[in-house]
């Protein structure tokens, strides 16, 4: 079938479910305006990669293949319908048509991941849990699901399988074999990349990453990757739960093949046995802070990240993550955080600072500085292995992802957020960093700025809009109508992050999953003031920039 005729029905099938006959109707009126807010930037190019040996450059190109098949992957968990549509309109023409492609390719999807998963083509809602569960599955049947039948709950919650329906039962499979058409063929790039590595640890990570794609066992697979020291990078497979907007269990494939900066490994040294002390440091109970082990790694990385896929790709391009997620991978050897420089450079300039400029005073948005943004995001994935990793509820000991449910991602990234801020104090008493306060303060406003504008589809615009309403109420932020901007008062917003970091690591520590969604509920909204001037950017700054590569 040529790609014409494909077009026309995929469009036929969306039509046959009871969209209008014009597909000007189909699509929402405003796409093409949607559209222009998320211009492309090609984000395949680095200057590190000339520094390459010609056996990096093979097996890279083996991660980059690998990473396409994380990509399809992705789209079966969370629309496998769009992909179609998606594919049909490659070879768009119509201004229309184009505009669909870019918003399903940026969205992975129908919905508008910047517009609280409003729909822009057809009438069909999101599955909050995507297509990992039944897309007519609601959280209370699965709760008296799993009440009634107890011994299926590690199986149903497992971050690995898939729920289906079989009559009236709930039965689950595992990725590896509901995937399989990806997995397989991204674990045989693996192993082909292996075989061409010239680099120890780099060949056991890479074999190992392929067996846990096979088998969904990706512990030892995790210690691998943190021990791995090489100019080369991967990160692979199913790992972060944003998606799961019913649940918060099931994690979603993503890639990010990454080229190290080795020069840049000096100055993040001094920050890489912090970890004990910044945990000792959080201003909260003992019970919340368990002993940080020394003897645990917390590799810090900077690199360029020349290819991601899946959910790495549509969350609103992370410049940063902290990998494994698994807590008895960092009680055993800890976690790595990963800084992606080529990220960091281009949000900064393309979205942060000229939407600051249009919310923030003149003052507050000069003190945004690159070194001290880029501080503030490593102290980010820093702070997400501080805190509680256990919560004993209803007489059970979890972790506080199962017992905060769909309300941790926005909790954990508020911890991860206001954590990393609370800490920065210490880092300056111990002349580990040298700036004031202001600037760290300033650049995490315009990254809350621009997770606000996502709205309440994703996890930082829940929880940065509720930060930025209490640090409202607070006297921290204050809107000055004489000048139309917010200003900033440093010492108000000092405290203000204590107070605050205290609530979220409670929550995490109780496991308090009613005082989670109380504080989500009361603040997590967006106040007139600021709704005006975010109005005013609409028409001047983009939502985001979407990754883009060479051919």
């Amino acid at each position: 079938m040529n790609r014409m005729l494909l077009a026309g029905s995929i469009m036929a099938l969306f039509l046959a479910n009871g969209c209008s006959n014009d597909s000007g109707s189909f699509y929402s009126p405003d796409i093409i305006v949607r559209a222009a807010k998320l211009p492309a930037k090609d984000m395949s190019q680095s200057p590190l990669y000339d520094k390459l040996q010609e056996w990096e450059k093979a097996v890279l190109a083996k991660m980059v293949l690998a990473s396409a098949y994380m990509d399809a992957a992705f789209w079966q968990q969370v629309d496998p319908e769009g992909e179609k549509l998606w594919r049909s309109l490659a070879s768009a023409v119509t201004p229309l048509e184009k505009a669909a492609y870019s918003m399903l390719d940026a969205n992975y999807g129908r919905w508008d991941r910047f517009l609280d998963f409003a729909s822009f083509a057809g009438t069909e809602k999101r599955p909050p849990g995507g297509y990992v569960y039944p897309a007519d599955l609601t959280k209370s049947e699965l709760d008296a699901y799993i009440a009634a039948h107890p011994s299926e709950k590690d199986a149903l919650l497992n971050p690995f399988t898939v729920v289906r329906r079989s009559g009236d039962k709930l039965v689950t499979i595992p990725y590896h074999q509901e995937y399989a058409a990806f997995v397989d063929p991204a674990a045989l790039l693996l192993y082909e990349a292996a075989e061409l590595s010239q680099n120890t640890t780099l060949t056991k990570y890479l074999r190992l990453q392929a067996q846990a794609l096979r088998s969904d066992d990706y512990f030892e697979a995790d210690l691998a990757w943190l021990d791995l020291d090489s100019n080369i990078d991967v990160s692979i497979g199913p790992h972060e739960t944003y998606d799961d907007q019913l649940y918060g269990q099931k994690a979603f494939y993503k890639a990010n093949v990454l080229i190290v900066d080795q020069a840049a490994a000096e100055q993040l040294l001094k920050y890489k046995s912090t970890g004990p002390a910044l945990q000792e440091n959080l201003p909260v109970d003992p019970k919340y802070k368990p002993v940080y082990d020394s003897k645990t790694m917390m590799p810090l990385l900077l690199a360029d990240d020349i290819r991601r896929s899946g959910q790495g790709r549509a969350i609103m391009e992370p410049v940063a993550f902290s990998l494994p997620n698994d807590p008895k991978v960092w009680a055993k050897k800890g976690s790595k955080k990963v800084m992606m420089g080529n990220y960091l450079i281009t949000r900064r300039t393309v979205v942060l600072e000229p939407l600051a400029q249009v919310i923030l005073d003149p003052a507050v948005t000069a003190m945004i500085k690159h070194e001290a943004y880029f501080t503030w995001v490593l102290m980010h994935e820093v702070c997400h292995t501080l805190g509680p990793r256990e919560v004993v509820k209803n007489g059970q000991t979890m972790t506080p992802r199962e017992a905060l449910g769909q309300y941790y991602s926005p909790i954990e990234e508020g911890k991860a957020d206001i954590g990393g801020l609370y800490n920065l104090q210490y880092l300056i008493d111990k002349g580990i960093i040298t700036a004031p306060l202001g600037p760290y303060y300033a650049g995490f406003m315009a990254e809350s700025l621009r997770s606000i504008r996502f709205g309440m589809g994703s996890a930082y615009g829940v929880i940065r809009s509720a930060a930025w309403n209490i640090f409202v109420d607070e006297g921290a932020l204050v809107y000055d109508s004489a000048t139309n901007r917010f200003t900033m008062d440093v010492a108000k917003m000092t405290a203000a992050i204590r107070k605050l970091l205290i609530v979220l690591i409670t929550i995490e520590g109780e496991g308090d999953s009613q005082a989670a969604a109380n504080l989500i509920q009361t603040y997590s909204n967006i106040r007139p003031d600021l709704k005006r001037l975010l109005d005013t950017a609409e028409s001047t700054v983009p939502l985001e920039f979407v990754p883009v590569y060479a051919k």
